[in-house]
């Protein structure tokens, strides 16, 4: 398999992503395109090929596909597939498509910075690959793509974005390494105490507690993993699991958002809207309608 190899800086640039779902049976249409185009599924597996290389992308994996390259889905769907799809350039074509390689930070570094030059550093990005940090990845997409959802948009909106995708990018790098760092560690034992009893009143004491760290610190640690603090990705994993109560059983919007830990109904409706757009009714019958 292959690797990516680009030089930084410049970061890469991100365009546009989004969330798409084929249904079972469906296949991507056949396109030469001009950029970037990285597919990450969560759900089901895709079927992708470029030029004459054939991918199937389960879930947690994702492909990178080159431009320049007839990009094609070379079979249906086994089942209905939901992925993310990120848009991409890397300016000035400052890239090379070669062979795959164990990697540690040595590769990285090609020129340390100095006082008045930058730093030099050569990334190798695999091309298909499957990621080892799946909930640091999803929620790095789900922040990022969060962002441009809605009608309106702030300037300062786009540029953060590309900060957030420079992150990934990073993050995409640190994943062929294999070796998560002290802050990742932190983070990834954050979300799951935090998904493991998000049904319960959780405080920044109760996680410092479990954790043996500073609040500050466990802070820190997640919004430089994930871009968001402990107490938003609670937030986001309770209406996450909320979203899907709402789609897989009848339940009363009131027992629903007991369910998830929030026991006032009309905080959990005023939040659901600001963070879906939605009333918790109006997301059940629009899913429904799909």
């Amino acid at each position: 398999m292959s690797m990516i190899a680009l030089s930084i800086p410049p970061f890469p640039t991100f365009i546009r992503g989004g969330e798409f779902t084929f249904q079972k049976g469906k296949k991507h249409f056949s396109r030469v395109f001009t950029v970037f185009d990285l597919l990450y599924v969560t759900k089901g597996k895709l079927y992708m090929q470029e030029d004459d290389n054939k991918f199937e992308v389960k879930e947690g994996q994702y492909v990178i596909l080159v431009p320049g390259k007839r990009h094609t889905g070379y079979q249906g769907c086994d089942e209905d597939t939901t992925y993310y799809w990120l848009h991409f350039v890397i300016p000035n074509d400052a890239y090379q498509v070669v062979e795959t390689k164990e990697l540690d930070w040595s590769y990285v570094y090609k020129k340390e910075p100095t006082f008045i030059e930058a730093g030099h550093y050569l990334f190798h990005i695999p091309q298909y690959a499957e990621v080892k940090r799946r909930e640091i990845i999803e929620q790095q997409l789900e922040t990022m793509l969060s962002i441009s959802e809605g009608d309106a948009h702030l300037p300062d909106d786009y540029l953060k974005q590309q900060i957030y995708f420079s992150e990934f990018i990073l993050q995409l790098q640190k994943e062929a390494f294999s070796i998560p760092s002290a802050t990742e560690k932190v983070c990834e034992q954050a979300m799951k105490l935090i998904q493991d009893n998000y049904q319960n009143q959780i405080s920044m004491t109760w996680l410092k507690q479990e954790l043996n760290f500073h609040p500050d610190y466990i802070t820190r640690c997640m919004q430089k993993t994930i871009g968001i603090s402990p107490i938003q990705y609670l937030t986001h994993y309770r209406l996450h699991q909320a979203k899907r109560l709402l789609v897989e059983t009848e339940y009363k919007v009131s027992t629903i958002s007991r369910e998830v830990g929030i026991e006032d109904v009309t905080y959990f409706s005023k939040l659901f809207k600001k963070m879906e757009g939605a009333t918790p009714m109006e997301y059940r019958r629009l899913v429904h309608r799909k």
